[in-house]
C-alpha cells in the first residue's frame, strides 16, 4: 500500500468533513438517496454562538491526556460529537474546562491536535480549518471533534481560545469498530 502523504490526508479529511457538514445541515442519514425537489424551505441551522470577544489565548493539551490511542481508552460514542463507532475511524473530542464558570469563560477558536500515524509519520490537523467540527454542548462548554484513521496516536496539541483556561483535554474518544489490519 502506497504511502498517503500528509497533504494529501488532509485534503481528503477536509472534503470528507465538509460533506458530512452538509449532510448534517440537510439533515439527510447517510447512504439514503437526496429527496425530490421541495417547496418546502429547510429550517436554518443551529448557529454557534460567537467567540467571545477579547484577546485570543494559544494553550496546550492536559499533559495527562498524551499519548494515547482511541483503542486504549473507554469507549465514549456520543452522536452531537462526531457520532460512531465507525469501521475504520476513531472518533476524537477535546473539551475546554466543565461548568458554569468555566463554561462562560472560554471558547474554541481553532484546536489543532497532533498524531502520530502508524506509518510513524507525525500530522498536525486543524480544527474546523481542516477537519472536524467546533460545537457547544447543552451546558454551554466548547468541544471540538473529528474522524480519523483508526490507529492514530495522541501525542498533543494546542488550542486557540477566546477566554481564558490553563488547558484543555481529551473529552472523549470513540474507537473504530474495525482495527486496522497489521498487514
Amino acid at each position: 500500500m502506497p504511502r498517503v502523504r500528509a497533504d494529501r490526508f488532509r485534503s481528503a479529511v477536509s472534503a470528507t468533513a465538509a460533506c458530512l457538514l452538509l449532510l448534517g445541515v440537510a439533515g439527510l442519514p447517510r447512504r439514503e438517496a437526496r429527496p425530490g425537489p421541495s417547496t418546502d424551505r429547510p429550517p436554518a441551522p443551529p448557529v454557534p454562538p460567537a467567540p467571545l470577544p477579547g484577546p485570543r489565548t494559544t494553550i496546550r493539551l492536559d499533559s495527562a491526556d498524551a499519548p494515547v490511542r482511541a483503542a486504549g481508552r473507554e469507549p465514549a460514542c456520543a452522536a452531537g460529537l462526531g457520532g460512531g463507532p465507525y469501521p475504520d475511524e476513531d472518533v476524537w473530542v477535546f473539551g475546554l474546562p466543565a461548568g458554569a464558570a468555566a463554561a462562560a469563560a472560554a471558547r474554541f477558536v481553532a484546536v489543532t491536535p497532533e498524531f502520530v500515524a502508524p506509518d510513524r509519520e507525525r500530522v498536525a490537523l486543524t480544527v474546523p480549518t481542516e477537519a472536524g467540527v467546533l460545537t457547544v454542548d447543552g451546558a454551554g462548554g466548547s468541544a471540538a471533534w473529528l474522524r480519523l484513521p483508526a490507529g492514530w496516536t495522541l501525542t498533543g496539541g494546542s488550542a486557540a481560545i477566546a477566554g481564558d483556561a490553563g488547558s484543555f483535554a481529551l473529552a472523549a474518544v470513540c474507537p473504530a469498530s474495525v482495527s486496522p489490519s497489521s498487514s
